[in-house]
């Protein structure tokens, strides 16, 4: 029993708790600028269960979806569906119980943020299959990475807001640059097994590219700032991302896949200090 649990612990990556993180630090932002410092704390604790939920469905269906692949990439061959320390109804089981914890948080919410889950939903699922033929199959990620800005927005606001569009598409640029230096990490893994990724498809250009998308992403931020008249100790957040940026080109400039892998964990900092740059104004307040 013990050594089962361990294994489903090791599907939905607790020990690995930078994804769930990733996926956090921008929804707690979109709270805190589309409620002007002062989120429903209710909301809040549901998007917070939620994001791990849905990060853990997200971890075991990719790995479902992967298992004939992942057998055959060093990184991956120890991921527990193919070692067989979980089957894959049980993956599937697990899957169904995290979407169906997932859906009753969502009881107390609204109508726009239950229509607007459901079709998150469906870019999760569908994204893992995307790197079997698509290019770049970081835009379905970016996309699904995403998706709960839109989703803070229907619940704090009952509406789709331009700004909330904003820090979605804010989201969306700086997911496809750390994704585009973890699938650097593990490029030789994808090209001996035919998968596509953006550090695939970029090819020399990633390093660039990667700056590029994250350049993009702060000024998305910037202009929601502007738009929403934030405090100007905002733009301190985002001058530290800059410097925190120009650490991780060094880092994949000469794209080894240790330092690749070293530059997309440095993301975890990147999105909280974003978050740091939106609660401040409002702790100094206090």
């Amino acid at each position: 029993m013990t050594s089962k649990l361990i294994g489903l612990g090791k599907l939905i990556r607790l020990e690995k708790p930078i994804g769930t993180f990733l996926l956090l630090w921008p929804t707690l932002s979109a709270f805190m600028i589309l409620k002007d410092g002062s989120p429903t704390l209710k909301l809040v604790i549901i998007f917070c269960i939620g994001t791990f939920l849905m990060r853990s469905a997200g971890c075991v269906i990719n790995d479902f979806f992967d298992k004939d692949f992942d057998g055959k990439v060093e990184r991956t061959k120890e991921r527990p569906i193919v070692t067989g320390e979980v089957s894959s109804l049980e993956a599937m089981i697990l899957f169904f119980i995290l979407i169906s914890l997932s859906a009753f948080l969502l009881l107390w919410t609204n109508k726009l943020t239950i229509l607007i889950a459901s079709m998150g939903l469906l870019i999760a699922v569908f994204y893992p299959l995307t790197k079997r033929f698509f290019k770049v199959p970081q835009f379905f990620l970016g996309l699904a990475f995403s998706w709960g800005i839109l989703m803070v927005s229907a619940a704090e606001l009952d509406r789709i807001s331009s700004t909330s569009l904003i820090m979605f598409s804010a989201c969306f640029f700086w997911i496809l640059a750390y994704d585009t230096a973890y699938a650097m990490s593990d490029k030789e893994g994808d090209l001996s097994i035919g998968l596509n990724s953006s550090a695939i498809t970029f090819g020399k250009h990633s390093p660039t590219l990667i700056v590029v998308f994250h350049l993009i992403s702060l000024s998305l931020w910037s202009l929601c700032a502007l738009l929403e008249k934030m405090s100007p100790i905002f733009y301190l957040s985002i001058f530290v991302c800059l410097g925190l940026v120009f650490m991780q080109f060094l880092l994949v400039r000469n794209e080894e896949p240790e330092k690749c892998l070293k530059a997309f964990k440095q993301n975890n900092w990147i999105g909280f200090s974003i978050l740091v740059g939106t609660m401040l104004p409002y702790i100094i307040q206090m």
